[in-house]
């Protein structure tokens, strides 16, 4: 079957304005931030009627200033979650970039991006590329702390006006470094009590491990304007060895997508990764069921496709023990 081409759309940053994303969602993200606006405002009015009624404490205060602080800077964080060839780098690239009509985050077969990678939309910040070194783990600061700290990033200016220059620059978030097996194992790569789970030595007994601990894009697309931040997890080892996303972005995410591949199914590393780190009830989880595409057989009739796509959907819901309406059947 031939596939539909992406729609070329203009180029411009100032014109992505015009670029609107699905009314539905993007009213309820226009919703949300009206929302903000008016809690945070009343929040301001209860400050100041308390304090010209002599009822305002220091507690008080600071309870309702970091309330106000925390509606002023908190996004709808989305994490996407997939073991390694899951096409979830492919997905975001349709979502996000699909008016450069090109690939922008890299998805070749293989390897992909390397760290946790934010994107999300600052209008204070220039369009930029954020990297933090995979060093300031043996640091001990929090990955919080360090975001409070401009030096500690590396910044790649991006042209969201030229496709080919911006994928040139995002396939950083791709780049490694050979360091010896006792650096890997203090930046948490490698564990002498689970061994299969190790990288393979390369030359000269180094181990291969991501250079960026973390990577942050600021990117004027227009659900991303609109306070959504996407959070891109790498596979399951990476995610085991950074113990922010167990401990703090991953629970931290208001919901998570989770990305199988229709033509294996659930794997049991991607049984893993569900039940290690995405179990909790109380995480609002989705599942797409990517690469539907690859079940198109000439031999069978639609109506066969699409039985064996159902199934799919139904063996996945009930695996995961989610609700089949959560399963979303697709090709990126």
């Amino acid at each position: 079957t031939g596939r539909r081409p992406c729609a070329r759309m203009p180029r411009d940053p100032a014109a992505m304005d015009e670029l609107e994303p699905s009314p539905s969602l993007a009213g309820q993200l226009d919703a949300l931030a009206a929302w903000r606006r008016t809690l945070e405002r009343q929040a301001g009015d209860l400050l100041r009627f308390m304090q010209e009624h002599d009822v305002a404490d220091e507690a008080s205060e600071r309870q309702i200033g970091a309330l106000r602080e925390r509606l002023d800077t908190d996004r709808l964080c989305v994490a996407f979650v997939a073991e390694f060839s899951r096409g979830k780098s492919e997905l975001i690239n349709a979502i996000f970039f699909a008016d450069t009509g090109r690939r922008i985050l890299p998805a070749t077969p293989g390897r992909t991006t390397m760290c946790p990678v934010e994107l999300g939309y600052d209008a204070a910040t220039p369009p930029v590329l954020a990297l933090l070194p995979i060093d300031t783990r043996l640091e001990a600061q929090a990955l919080n702390d360090l975001r409070a700290k401009p030096d500690a990033w590396t910044r790649i200016r991006l042209d969201p006006g030229s496709p080919e220059k911006l994928a040139d620059a995002l396939t950083e978030v791709m780049r490694t470094k050979a360091v010896s097996v006792d650096v890997a194992r203090a930046l948490g790569f490698w564990r002498d009590d689970q061994p299969d789970d190790n990288p393979p030595l390369i030359a000269d007994g180094l181990v291969e491990v991501p250079a960026w601990r973390h990577a942050a894009i600021n990117y004027p697309h227009p659900l991303l304007r609109r306070g959504l931040v996407v959070l891109d997890t790498p596979g399951l080892n990476a995610i085991g060895a950074e113990p922010e996303l167990t401990l703090s972005l991953l629970p931290a995410a208001h919901a998570v997508v989770f990305i199988l591949g229709a033509d294996t199914g659930v794997t049991k590393s991607d049984l893993a990764v569900w039940r290690d780190h995405l179990g909790g009830q109380s995480m609002v989880r989705f599942v797409v069921l990517n690469k539907v595409d690859t079940l198109e057989d000439p031999l069978l009739t639609a109506d066969a496709i699409q039985a064996q796509i159902r199934s799919q959907v139904e063996t996945t819901a009930t695996t995961l023990d989610v609700e089949p309406a959560r399963v979303f059947p697709l090709s990126a």
